[in-house]
This record gives structure tokens, sequence and C-alpha cells, in this order.
């Protein structure tokens, strides 16, 4: 008898015949690909480090200093800082060393991310007192550092809206390529809505709602075909961006050209936090901005509240992960993945009403520019997570923002601006490479589901 069991139990899977069997998710794999990937981390933040006390420290003549002047719309004064800016690079180069240290001997199972981001942003904000080198003599221009904040957060707000979206779809097991899609025809729908209502509180409610609802109705689409057809959901995803840009290069050509009262460009004014947007330096940049940026954060907050601390959320990660155990449970799988990609939908046209009425500005082709797929890249970096994507953000929109700096310092950076402006691509495929560390995604992501 007992030869007979364990003769029947269950070995190692062993693939035979060309066989695709898939890798057995286990606590050792989990464990396993984690340490690798703070390794990765401390080794990128290494590479950092000397970086930046390479080319900002030691290249740089020590008589050399930057002002940072932190005043911006801001009801305190603040004095200006000078500092030296090969020093100052030294002593951070150091410090992102030490971190990265840290994340290589230690392997921490929590927080290197944060450490990572940590380590990141003394090398952004050395870049940033180098390219200003010399504005202690008047040569350039003083370092606006308050000002940077502020167009890095606006720049980010998009991505934020896109990275979301596709948590939102990616967590409950769908791949939702179609975020520039949705973004382009959230524009122009809040930007038609919000100049036949008018330049008011109800012109900018009637232009975000309607771009949500638009955004929910290609979110539809895509689940629809996704999950009903079985349809590939990368292909379905770029013919939805396609179909898109054909669409909102048709109705600016027919529609808005002839019409221009149609696209007017109304925005929506800032609204100050009474107190906090008193605060030196971060009241202007995240207490005094526009709804939709409050929004954005809300968002956020609200999605991560949700996925990881309610029994929506475990439903939603459980269909992500193993589809078949939630349905065995009484779940269903369909409904469930049909009302996330529906939701990411009506985040990513939020987003993109915020490229229109968001800015004040008009609708034009091509105004998204790309920034959905990059939103995709963000969801990656942010490891599925909302504050995940949220810190992810921040990093894009300062590669987005810096073409402003460089008409400022352009002469003291010496890299074309060309270069510069494609750094938001190069850090998109550096991410989606795993150049950062390996990230794994839910283990049903993009899998079609059906029922036996």
């Amino acid at each position: 008898m007992t030869a007979q069991l364990d003769a029947a139990a269950p070995g190692p899977a062993v693939p035979t015949g060309g066989e695709h069997r898939p890798e057995i998710v286990t606590l050792d794999n989990l464990r396993k690909v984690s340490r690798n990937r703070v390794l990765g981390l401390g080794i990128a933040a290494a590479i950092f480090g000397l970086a930046t006390m390479w080319i900002f420290g030691f290249n740089t003549p020590s008589h050399l200093k930057t002002t940072i002047d932190f005043n911006w719309e801001s009801a305190v004064s603040i004095p200006k800082l000078t500092v030296p800016v090969a020093l100052t690079a030294i002593i951070f180069g150091l410090v992102q060393l030490a971190l990265a240290g840290f994340l290589i001997w230690r392997r921490p199972a929590k927080g290197s991310y944060g450490v990572f981001f940590v380590g990141l942003t003394l090398f952004l904000v050395s870049f940033l007192i180098w390219i200003a080198r010399g504005s202690a003599t008047g040569a350039v221009p003083a370092l606006a550092f308050t000002e940077i904040l502020w167009a890095i957060f606006i720049s980010s707000t998009p991505l934020i809206y896109g990275s979301l979206s596709g948590v939102l779809c990616e967590r409950a097991g769908v791949v939702n390529i179609a975020v520039e899609g949705q973004f382009l025809v959230g524009a122009i729908t809040a930007a038609m809505l919000s100049s036949l209502v008018g330049d008011n509180t109800l012109g900018f409610v009637s232009g975000t709602v309607g771009a949500a609802v638009i955004g929910a109705v290609f979110g539809a689409l895509l689940a629809f075909m996704a999950l009903h057809y079985k349809a590939d959901q990368v292909i379905i995803g770029v013919l939805i961006v396609a179909f898109c840009t054909g669409l909102t290069t048709f109705l600016t050509a027919s529609v808005l050209s002839p019409y221009q009262n149609l696209n007017q460009g109304f925005g929506m004014q800032p609204i100050a936090i009474p107190l906090l947007s008193k605060i030196p330096i971060i009241g202007p940049v995240v207490f005094d901005q526009k709804a939709l940026v409050y929004l954005a954060i809300v968002l956020v907050a609200l999605a991560n509240v949700g996925l990881f601390r309610t029994r929506w959320g475990l439903r939603v990660r459980s269909v992500g992960e193993k589809p078949r155990a939630a349905e065995t449970v009484g779940l269903s799988v369909t409904r469930i993945r049909y009302g996330n990609v529906i939701l990411g939908g009506a985040v990513a046209g939020i987003g993109g009403a915020f490229f229109t009425i968001g800015q004040g500005i008009q609708f034009n082709v091509g105004m998204t520019n790309g920034l959905g797929f990059i939103a995709l890249a963000i969801m990656i970096f942010g490891r599925w997570r909302p504050w995940g994507a949220f810190a992810a953000t921040m990093l894009f929109g300062f590669t987005i923002s810096l073409n402003s700096q460089l008409n400022l310092y352009g002469s003291q950076v010496g890299v074309p601006s060309e270069l510069i402006a494609a750094l938001p691509y190069i850090v998109t495929i550096a991410v989606v490479a795993g150049l950062i560390g390996r990230v794994r995604a839910p283990a049903a992501d993009g899998v079609p589901y059906s029922r036996e």
C-alpha cells in the first residue's frame, strides 16, 4: 500500500515532448525574486552615486556655486541658499553609495523602493544644482526650486491618472494598452463640453464627467472584446488607440476647425487650501492646485486603500492572480474584470480632461504625446501599486519638465535638447527592460479566462 501511495504522489513537473508548464509560484520563489530585485536597485543606486560624484563633483571647479531661490508665490519669504556645487555633489554621492550599500548588503524585504527613490532624488537635485552652477555670481539665473517642483507636479498629473488606470485593470487581470486612446477621447470630450456649457464650475464638471463617461465606454469596449471574444488584449488596446487617434483627428478637422466655439480652451482656476497653501515650498506646489490635481491624489489614496484594505480589493487581486480559485469560492471573474476595466477607462478619461480643461489649452491632435504608454511603464516601475506608481510618476514628471529648464541653462548642460526631450522614453525603455530590477506582474495578467 505504501508503495502504491508513493507511486501516486505527485512529483515535480517535468516538461516532455516540448510541453510548456508554467513556473509554480512558491514563497521561496517570491523571496528569491524580491532579493534579486533589491540587488538590482542597490546596483542602480550605486551607479547613480558614482555618477553624482564623478560628473557633478570631481569634474566641476571647486569655486563654482549655485544660488537656490525657494520663493515662488509664497506668503513667507525664505532667504536664498548658496551652495558649492562640487562639495554638495560629493556629499550627496557618498550618501547615495551608503544607501546602495544598505540595499546590497541587507536586501530588505520592505522599503527598498523608498530607499532607492531617496538616492535617486539626491541624484536629480545634484543635477539641478550642477546645471545652475555659476548662478551665485549672476552668470546664469538662480535655481527656482519651488517653481521646478510645481512644474514636475503639473507634468505628473496625467501620468498619475494613466498609471492608476493601468493598476486597476491589470490587478484584475486585463492589460489596458488603450490608455493613450482614452486620454485623447477624454481630452476632446472635456474641451467640447466645457466650451458648450461655459467657463464656469458647471462647465468644468460637465467636461470632467463627460471625459470619464467616454473613457468608460472605451474601457467597456476593451473588456467586451477581451472577455467575451477572448481577443488578444494587447492587440485590442493598440487598435483602440489607433481608432481614438483617427476619431479625434476627424473631429478636429471636421468639427473643431469650422466651429471654434467648441474648442475655446477654458481652464480651471487653482483652488488654494486655507493655511496649507501658505506653507513655504510645499504650499504653492501641493495645496494651491487645480481640482483635477487634488482629485488625482485622492484617487490614488482611495485605490490604495480599496485594493489592499477592503473586501473588494481582495476579490480584485484574487481574480488577477488565481481566477480559477476565485471562481471556486463563488466570485464572478468576468463581472469583476468588467467592472475594473470600465473603472480604469473612466480614470484614464479624466486624465485626458487634464490635457485641456486642466491646463486651459485648446485640444489639438497628438497633445497626449505618448504619455499613455509612459503611464504603463510607470505602473510597472511602481510594482502595480497606486502609491508606488505615484512615486515613480514624480521621476517621469521631472524628465518631462526638464526641457523648460534647458531654456535657461541649455549652455550649461552640453547635451543636445533633442536627447533631453527623448529622456522620458529612454527611462521608459529602461523600466520595461527591467534594468531597475525584476518585478512580478499579477499571475493572470493578460491571460484569457474560460469557465470549464
